[in-house]
């Protein structure tokens, strides 16, 4: 029995056992692989790929979260920069705090927190847009898989800005809310009574 199953298995695949490679006859090439006006078949270097991501915008004074294509791989520096200009299918309402790229100076992930080092020119900003830029930064990056919260660090203390920086809680419950540390709450403040 056991020299059945050998010999079906040996004469299954149906190709005779060659000592040497033969030369198979020019009728017997298939697909006119050997054809010199065949078009040539090269196959087209993969392009860059994209990820689409959420970006979190401004609408009515609220935060409103638009997807957009970026190129993979999604950096957290390509995520603020994307936040410098609306996409033009998000609609007219819609609008950032943060036009000028220039006041991100860096970010980086280290153990699930987004450290975003900020200008100085920040605190040129009235109080509110610092508010609503601080907003669209935490809920842009806290979006994205591996960021559980986001601590900001001015280039130069600011007057009510803590010694090491704001410390930001993700955006919470109802979309638009955002938890702030204490911090935060009393530089901004702060920053509100000296504008009004």
């Amino acid at each position: 029995m056991l020299g059945v199953v050998v010999a079906l298995a040996a004469g299954g695949c149906a190709v005779p056992a060659q000592p040497d490679a033969q030369r198979a006859k020019d009728g017997d090439v298939p697909f006119s692989l050997l054809d010199p006006d065949a078009p040539l078949m090269v196959p087209e270097p993969p392009g860059p790929s994209s990820e689409r991501v959420a970006l979190c915008f401004l609408r009515d004074g609220r935060l409103s979260v638009v997807d957009k294509e970026l190129t993979s791989p999604v950096s957290e520096r390509a995520l603020l920069d994307a936040l410098a200009a609306p996409p033009p299918d998000a609609g007219p309402l819609v609008r950032t705090a943060l036009s000028d790229p220039a006041i991100v100076r860096d970010v980086r992930l280290l153990g699930g927190i987004s450290r975003v080092d900020v200008a100085a020119g920040v605190s040129a900003l009235p109080a509110d847009e610092q508010l609503l830029a601080v907003a669209q930064i935490v809920c842009t990056l806290t979006g994205r898989p591996g960021v559980g919260q986001v601590s900001l660090h001015p280039r130069r203390r600011a007057a009510g800005c803590p010694q090491g920086g704001w410390v930001v809680g993700h955006v919470t419950g109802r979309p638009g809310r955002l938890r702030l540390s204490h911090g935060l709450r009393q530089a901004v403040s702060g920053s509100a009574a000296a504008d009004g």
